[in-house]
């Protein structure tokens, strides 16, 4: 384990498919859920999603995703292909993440999403970042990301601190961009409540970015001035649908974008996503 803003798919950021969702991928603290008696693989599964973002001064931008995820000897690993429509505009992206096993206690999660639609995807980005999971329910990652986008490329430095309080897992992430002119300056901060099971919760985000948005999907955020920022919040929903090996995932998230001094772009999202795993 982002479209459009972040908006909570499950990612960013919502949380399908981001690495700190996978990260806490063991089940929570006294959480007990009976074995079932045909053992299946939930994370080989097939996907879709769609996000619609209802923009305040041009028309919506849309994304869609589709996805597939298989367990590997060395980990898991998921193929997505992305679509969207921005500023009348309509691109596609290829990702492909994976999770390599370094040890019992960590992992690395591995990034790799290319474009030929340079309007509405970043033509290329590159990520890798190691996590290691401490006793205590505790989390911590640090790794770097590499963004190709017009006029410069971008470097940008994160990591993760997380822990599990019994059903509750609370998450911080920072990140740094260093640039020529002026340093850009993100963070975030997510707590999810587990129900049944680690496919069961409802997570609540807040980001906040000044200059350039690591996180974004659209290429204009990487050409922002330092000085200028956003913020975003989500609410987000994943659980079971009844007794099936079916999976839903739907959102709402808010975002007020600076574009320029005292002038600001509003992002309203709605994200509906559907999966299903494989026996």
């Amino acid at each position: 384990m982002k479209l459009g803003r972040l908006a909570l798919i499950v990612g960013t950021s919502f949380v399908f498919a981001c690495p700190v969702g996978l990260a806490g991928a063991q089940a929570p603290a006294r959480t007990v859920r009976p074995a079932p008696t045909r053992p299946i693989d939930d994370l080989r599964r097939v996907g879709a999603r769609y996000q619609f973002d209802n923009v305040s001064d041009v028309d919506a931008f849309q994304d869609a995703t589709l996805e597939y995820a298989e367990r590997l000897p060395l980990g898991t690993v998921v193929f997505d292909v992305n679509g969207a429509r921005r500023y009348g505009i309509t691109g596609t992206q290829f990702e492909l993440q994976a999770y390599p096993h370094l040890g019992r206690h960590s992992y690395v999660f591995l990034d790799v999403a290319a474009s030929p639609s340079k309007e509405v995807f970043v033509p290329l980005r590159v990520s890798a970042e190691p996590y290691y999971n401490w006793s205590n329910g505790w989390e911590m990652s640090a790794g770097a990301q590499y963004l190709q986008v017009p006029g410069t490329d971008v470097y940008t430095y994160t990591g993760t601190l997380a822990k599990y309080f019994g059903n509750y897992w609370v998450s911080a992430r920072p990140s740094y961009t260093p640039a020529p002119n002026n340093d850009s300056y993100a963070w975030g901060v997510t707590a999810r409540r587990y129900f049944a099971d680690r496919y069961d919760y409802a997570t609540l985000s807040f980001t906040r970015s000044v200059g350039v948005d690591p996180s974004a999907t659209d290429p204009t955020e990487f050409a922002r001035a330092p000085k200028l920022g956003s913020y975003t919040v989500s609410l987000g929903r994943r659980q079971p649908i009844g007794r099936t090996r079916s999976r839903a995932a739907y959102g709402i998230g808010y975002q007020r974008e600076e574009i320029a001094p005292a002038r600001y772009r509003l992002h309203r999202t709605a994200t509906f996503g559907l999966e299903w795993f494989i026996p």
